[in-house]
């Protein structure tokens, strides 16, 4: 009698964002009693409300020496699995090393509506944080970041008779007909660069190339077109966009290894990249750069990137700029930063939403 093997090759997806919570006035917050917190606005990850609880006198009584963070769900929800790290930042914005990352979790509320939290109750001695350079007049900033796994696919399976379902590579293909050029009928020149391409592949994807290359004004019989007011680096990454939906140059972010002067660049590419995005009409390319560059907010880039924000009506990338320099400590920081003083020249009335 024969047998049969089948097999099923399964990814698990995860979403994962981060929230900034500000203590202002930290002395004040001491001697509210143990078990008793201050909580964060709510903030949404993964589909889900979430806020960060602080304990400034500990969660237990055993715990009355140390300042204590919790993540609490409020959504009602059942199962809610996620990992999550509190991390003090310094007053430049970057991760300090007072930190605190998590096993994956389950998050659940009841009927009764009671939420469950989960955190960390010996965050940091509370002498040795009062000690610490990061708590700067009187102020301190917690940076959380949650990651949720949303679920599973399968990405490969077999029948019972054994066949392969391979996953899908259509990206792939098309980078390669990127890449190698075949059959391209148009040449984009950008600043001397070359770029050959697909018309109708440009076309479908961005309604200003369509306008561009098929509309009454169009450059469809040019074989050569000019492009003027776009970075090289930045237009050759647009075009990978295009072709296959993904950037891989932004797998590399602050979390990494990279060195500074690579992460500075890979901010001023984002940077560059949201500009050419805005301009073709790349909604999603754009909001992978907003993110981006919120993800990587620091003192040396937020000027710049809020005037970024408010030439280019990204609403959610200034609101977040405009939390990340609400911190005295930090907007301090930025004032003598040539970035703010454009700023405030191109828009001074910003300076009140500060």
């Amino acid at each position: 009698m024969g047998s049969s093997v089948t097999t099923s090759v399964v990814r698990a997806e995860a979403e994962t964002g981060s929230h900034l919570f500000m203590i202002l006035g930290y002395s004040i917050t001491k001697g509210i009693g143990i078990d008793k917190y201050i909580c964060s606005d709510v903030f949404t990850i993964g589909g889900y409300d979430w806020v960060i609880r602080f304990y400034p006198d500990g969660k237990r009584i055993e715990n009355k020496d140390f300042i204590s963070f919790y993540l609490e769900l409020k959504s009602t929800a059942t199962d809610v699995k996620a990992r999550y790290t509190f991390t003090i930042l310094k007053q430049d914005g970057l991760p300090s090393d007072i930190s605190f990352e998590s096993q994956i979790s389950t998050f659940r509320s009841t009927s009764e509506t009671h939420y469950v939290a989960s955190g960390c109750p010996t965050f940091k001695k509370r002498s040795e944080f009062e000690s610490s350079k990061y708590l700067k007049d009187d102020a301190f900033t917690i940076q959380c970041t949650v990651t949720i796994l949303k679920r599973t696919n399968i990405l490969q399976a077999t029948t019972p008779y054994g066949v392969t379902i391979i996953p899908s590579n259509l990206n792939q293909h098309l980078v390669r007909l990127l890449e190698s050029g075949q059959e391209s009928d148009v040449t984009l020149v950008v600043k001397g660069e070359r770029f050959k391409a697909h018309r109708l592949v440009l076309a479908a994807r961005s309604p200003v190339f369509n306008a561009e290359l098929f509309g009454c004004m169009s450059e469809k019989w040019k074989d050569t077109i000019t492009v003027d007011d776009i970075e090289p680096l930045a237009f050759k990454s647009m075009l990978y966009f295009i072709y296959s939906d993904s950037l891989p140059e932004f797998e590399v972010n602050s979390d990494t290894d990279a060195n500074d002067a690579e992460k500075q660049d890979l901010k001023l590419m984002a940077q560059h990249l949201l500009v050419a995005a805005d301009r073709y009409d790349l909604e999603r390319l754009k909001l992978m750069c907003e993110d981006f560059l919120h993800k990587n907010l620091d003192v040396n880039t937020v000027a710049s990137t809020l005037i970024l924000a408010e030439r280019h009506n990204c609403n959610q990338l200034k609101a977040q700029c405009l939390r990340f320099m609400s911190s005295p400590g930090i907007l301090k920081a930025v004032a003598p930063t040539d970035a703010f003083h454009l700023l405030m020249k191109s828009f001074p009335s910003i300076l009140k939403d500060i």
